[in-house]
């Protein structure tokens, strides 16, 4: 399936700014305890034309006690379908919605909508509007250029203390792609490769040689990788005066660094803006030279060119608050906790809503689902978590996403009291071999769903692969999402089409928030979700918090790592 692009819709930065973003997250500020979600700031959403859905929605209002003028009632199609067009989206559910919360002085109070069952599941494709078309081209053209200035640096790099001519056959040229990304891509690729090889040929070159490339090297990597990139390339080693005056440069480069990685992160949550676009090519330009433009335009292109497909209405509904001239399409969450900083609470960046749905093959199904949750959550969730990984080892992003499966079983197993299992291979857990499952995270085997474990009442899990929510309400489907929740998983994600791995939650910083006992599956789902205005939705009562009075990992153990500390301070500062 194709879970995974060769390159990313979410805006990328370059690998060398990856890093520098991580450490905005480590500001220290008072750290103060997390503002668990209220049932007084929940919104439920029925359809008026379906008994199914009026059942669900007020008995969730009696069983939580949320008040009853936070039942939204929406008059819909009396069929409960699937699909929706985008017009009638935004008609009659968000203008409908947001009319009746200003009505209700409700705007502010609420941070957390429910879908019920009756609520449509998908949003069919919008139409692109000439400005972005146009963009598009321009884009497009602009990749053109990057990749000739590429291959011209290959060359270039190529040159530098160049190696003995290879003897035997040339290996035969491959085929180039004809798409303008994945031209682009190769020339990325090839060209990093020839930087990478020439970095080791001149670290080899006589002292005297070196002394004498070194000036043309290094406007050669300035021009190529720009400050950013060579300023994270560079170790000073010794405790000599003109060393320490090196390193002291080199704190302020990447200082300066920092300051224009915020920039570019404020810049980004309005991305629906062109003009922010080209600001933010300019700033990948300045700060990371051609490599850091060429990776911009690559995710401009695919950014301007997502028009044109579905979404799940409940990651549209992310974004009810964003102003009505944002576009509705996939955009950064900007309550994503690993880009999220505290200054975007002072520049009028949009702000997400938690969204969470109550649904599944019938209202007596949905309702069970929520007894079970109050249950648990009062006697608390004992029992197994599995991850299941593939064994991949590489550094593509599948790899990538499967050492993060392996990293959090390793990080579980050390810091959680729970017992945990880790299977490493390409055969997927079976059922018999895997009881008292509580927790669950693993992945392919699409919309083909395979009876992994036994699973508990009340276990909270997912499974990453393309289309597993592609339906709840057809008693056949083989999707994991519907069959998850038929065995007993009260609490799972998937996505209504293929969303690209990239927009599933990384569970290396889900299952330990959820751990702490100190968020509920709302919270945490909103905290880890990429993106808003996408194809994931959450499937559960956002209320339900399985560890709220028997935490699997202290508070205290959760704010050594800066990433998850910082989730307190989100929560906090967003009045959650």
């Amino acid at each position: 399936m194709p879970l995974m692009r060769c390159f990313a819709r979410i805006r990328p930065l370059p690998t060398g700014a990856v890093f520098l973003v991580v450490l905005l997250g480590l500001l220290t500020i008072p750290l103060s305890p997390a503002s668990a979600l209220t049932p007084d700031q929940i919104a439920v959403i029925v359809n008026g034309n379906i008994p199914g859905s009026w059942q669900v929605g007020r008995y969730y209002l009696k069983a939580r006690d949320i008040p009853a003028t936070h039942l939204i009632v929406l008059n819909l199609t009396n069929h409960n379908v699937d699909d929706i067009p985008a017009a009638y989206y935004t008609l009659r559910i968000a203008r409908a919605i947001k009319d009746i919360l200003r009505q209700r002085h409700l705007t502010g109070k609420i941070k957390c909508l429910v879908t019920t069952y009756g609520i449509p599941l998908r949003v069919e494709p919008r139409v692109p509007g000439a400005d972005q078309m146009r963009e598009l081209a321009s884009v497009e053209t602009q990749l053109n250029h990057c990749a000739e200035q590429l291959r011209q640096g290959t060359a270039a790099m190529r040159a530098v203390a160049p190696a003995p001519a290879a003897t035997g056959p040339a290996e035969p040229a491959a085929k180039p792609p004809q798409t303008q990304p994945a031209l682009a891509q190769t020339a990325l690729a090839q060209f990093r490769a020839a930087a990478s090889a020439a970095v080791l040929r001149y670290q080899h070159l006589p002292p005297p040689a070196r002394r004498a490339a070194s000036h043309a090297f290094l406007k050669l990597l300035k021009t190529y990788f720009g400050p950013g990139g060579v300023a994270n390339m560079i170790h000073v080693r010794g405790r000599s005066l003109k060393a320490m005056a090196q390193e002291e440069s080199l704190r302020s480069q990447r200082a300066w660094v920092r300051s224009q990685l915020r920039t570019y992160q404020q810049l980004a949550v309005h991305r629906d803006h062109i003009a922010n676009l080209k600001k933010m090519r300019l700033l990948q330009f300045r700060v990371f030279g051609l490599t850091g433009l060429t990776e911009e335009l690559i995710s401009d292109q695919v950014y301007l060119s997502q028009h044109g497909r579905s979404t799940a209405l409940d990651n549209d509904l992310m974004m009810l608050r964003y102003h009505a001239r944002v576009p509705m399409e996939a955009q950064i969450n900007p309550d994503y906790l690993p880009s999220w900083h505290e200054s975007s609470l002072l520049d009028g960046s949009p702000r997400a809503l938690m969204v969470s749905r109550l649904d599944g093959l019938t209202p007596e199904m949905v309702i069970g689902m929520i007894r079970t949750s109050i249950a648990v959550q009062h006697k608390g969730l004992h029992g197994i978590a599995y991850f299941d990984a593939r064994g991949l080892h590489g550094k593509d992003p599948y790899s990538l996403f499967d050492h993060d499966i392996r990293l959090t079983a390793r990080y579980i197993k050390n810091h959680a009291a729970i017992n945990v299992v880790i299977n490493n291979t390409p055969e997927l857990l079976q059922a018999k071999n895997c009881p008292r499952a509580a927790l669950y995270c693993g992945w392919y085997s699409v919309h083909h769903y395979v009876d992994s474990c036994q699973w508990l009442p009340g276990c909270v899990g997912y499974h990453v692969a393309s289309f597993e929510l592609t339906t709840l309400h057809n008693p056949a489907d083989t999707g994991w999402c519907i069959n998850m929740l038929k065995h007993g998983v009260v609490g799972t994600l998937g996505a209504v089409a293929e969303p690209y791995l990239q927009a599933f939650p990384k569970p290396s910083v889900f299952f330990p928030l959820l751990l702490s006992g100190k968020f509920t599956q709302s919270e945490v789902y909103f905290l880890t979700t990429p993106e808003v205005g996408w194809r994931i939705a959450y499937v559960g009562d956002p209320l339900y918090n399985p560890f709220k009075h028997d935490p699997r990992i202290a508070p205290a153990e959760l704010r050594k790592t800066p990433l998850f500390a910082k989730a307190f301070r989100e929560i906090k500062a967003l009045n959650y």
